[in-house]
């Protein structure tokens, strides 16, 4: 007797890859941010510290893309995916514990290793697995895991800080600890047998070289333009315009949700007018929702910033899409795994740099500046791809 509903494995691989990218971003990453305010508040860490500790989490990601190789010597890519899941729940369960600055530091330089495998391993079977014509949706379905957490940490976050910290950190774990259950179940089966059986990547590029440079260069302007929202985007709105930290939460939500909604209608834009296209077109957009809010300070432009910048995983799909077309039908994990590094490089870098010149300055209009600048950037390099038209079904 077959089943009611079949789940083809190129879906369930996206729904494990989602389910990371939930646990080990949407939640281990984002949902700090509307914690910033709060922590500062309670003395349980200050102005640069709070800074800081967002920038070791982005430099755990530069060691987790590093550390890849070394560890698919050791078991395959599934077993990793499995455990990197488990220890980015681990990481928001040892948050619950109030053990200041270096505690919280440590466990969220782990999270930031954590979800770098996660983006490796987990996006490039997707890529991978995909038939011809659902790269872009199978990629922007994974990518939702990000706005899903950050919408479910964005609801629950207003009124648990209420509470206390401790209570939004439990929270939090508690979410996360539900998409374990649901992403190591899509981990076995025909997912994980699929995901086992993709060829390993080729030695070098090859012709993908002057595309691949180019993708892996835009990764990094695309990682420092999201360094000040990812930061400071909440804190910005309750310490500079004097916004309640509930009128910001909701902001944060609207972010969250644009980054589901957003991620879906990138990628099924792209699958329809091509990679390059699409690429260009998310880019300047968030080029816009960068600098916006520093220069119209009215709700409308707010809002419009949450949601232009809220849709970044979108542009992240988007650009794994077009980094499998540049590899054609072999795996994009070498180039995908450089691409990765270049995120880890430049927000490590755009994180500590951001975070002194905030410290220095006290500008914010200087901080987001920068990033509608590194946004800019990005669409003016993968404006030179070559190619990149629509992906049609077979």
């Amino acid at each position: 007797m077959r089943p009611l509903l079949t789940i083809p494995p190129w879906l369930r691989v996206a729904i494990g890859a989602q389910c990371g990218l939930l646990i080990g971003m949407g939640l281990g990453r984002f949902s700090y941010t509307p914690m910033v305010p709060a922590l500062i508040g309670s003395g349980s860490l200050s102005g640069s510290e709070a800074g800081y500790v967002g920038a070791v989490n982005l430099g755990g990601y530069l060691a987790g893309g590093l550390a890849v190789p070394w560890l698919l010597r050791r078991a395959d890519r599934v077993f990793w995916l499995r455990v990197a899941m488990a220890l980015s729940v681990l990481s928001l369960v040892a948050s619950i514990v109030p053990g200041g600055f270096l505690w919280l530091a440590v466990w969220r330089g782990l999270v930031g290793i954590a979800v770098a495998v996660i983006m490796i391993l987990g996006i490039s079977s997707v890529t991978a697995t995909a038939p011809t014509g659902r790269t872009g949706l199978a990629t922007a379905i994974a990518y939702t895991g990000v706005g899903i957490g950050i919408l479910l940490s964005a609801a629950g976050l207003p009124w648990l800080l209420a509470m206390g910290e401790i209570w939004a950190w439990t929270g939090t774990a508690a979410i996360g600890l539900l998409a374990l259950g649901l992403g190591l179940w899509a981990w076995t089966g025909p997912a994980a047998s699929a995901a086992r059986a993709i060829p390993p990547p080729p030695a070098t590029l090859g012709a993908a070289r002057g595309d691949g440079l180019r993708l892996v260069l835009a990764q990094g302007l695309f990682a420092v333009g999201l360094v000040p929202h990812s930061i400071y985007w909440v804190d910005y709105l309750v310490r500079d315009l004097g916004w309640t930290a509930s009128l910001a939460g909701m902001q944060w939500m609207l972010f969250g949700g644009a980054a589901i909604a957003g991620t879906l209608i990138w990628g099924r834009f792209a699958d329809r007018v091509g990679f390059r296209l699409g690429l260009i077109a998310v880019y300047l957009s968030m080029a816009l929702g960068a600098v916006l809010p520093v220069l119209v300070t009215a709700a409308p432009a707010i809002l419009a910033s949450s949601l232009l910048v809220g849709a970044q995983p979108g542009l992240t799909a988007i650009i794994a899409g077009q980094a499998q077309r540049v590899m054609g039908a072999g795996s994009m994990l070498g180039l995908w795994r450089w691409m990765v590094l270049s995120v880890g490089a430049a927000q490590l870098v755009g994180g500590y740099g951001l975070v002194a010149l905030f410290n220095e300055t006290g500008s914010y209009a200087a901080v987001f500046g920068v990033g509608g600048l590194a946004f800019t950037a990005g669409a003016v390099l993968v404006a030179g791809l070559k190619g990149g038209g629509p992906d049609r079904l077979a």
